[in-house]
């Protein structure tokens, strides 16, 4: 069993039939994932956001193509769509994560959104000491 989905079932025991069954990828993992991480954003559950961020920059901090990628396109540029996730992004986006993720958030957002979203992250980082 890879790497990535004994993270994914011991994070996520309540997927476990699906994420055990060998034929789901790594972005069928992320697209779970990200109505999940949305749910959790509207009831402030804080140990589950925990859990779905720690995970993906997991993935997105490896060599391997398919997990960074998968955590990028599958998950972490799909953050901009939902004004719920996306004001969040500063808080829970390490730096590497959120610079490494700033041209599919550019992609994806109007410019005055994505200079807003880069001026919140730097305010917040500025003033937190990440």
């Amino acid at each position: 069993m890879s790497t990535w989905r004994r993270k994914a079932l011991e994070s996520f025991r309540d997927l476990r039939q699906q994420f055990e069954q060998s034929d789901t990828t790594i972005y069928e993992v992320f697209f779970d994932l990200l109505p999940r991480v949305q749910a959790a954003h509207a009831r402030g559950d804080i140990p589950e956001l925990q859990r779905i961020y720690d995970f993906a920059q997991w993935c997105f901090r490896q060599k391997s193509e398919d997990l960074w990628n998968a955590a990028g396109v599958a998950f972490y540029e799909h953050l901009v769509d939902e004004p719920t996730t996306l004001s969040q992004i500063p808080r829970w986006l390490q730096p590497d994560v959120f610079e490494g993720c700033t041209g599919l958030f550019e992609s994806r957002l109007e410019p005055a959104q994505f200079r807003e979203l880069c001026e919140s992250y730097s305010k917040r980082h500025e003033n937190h000491g990440v």
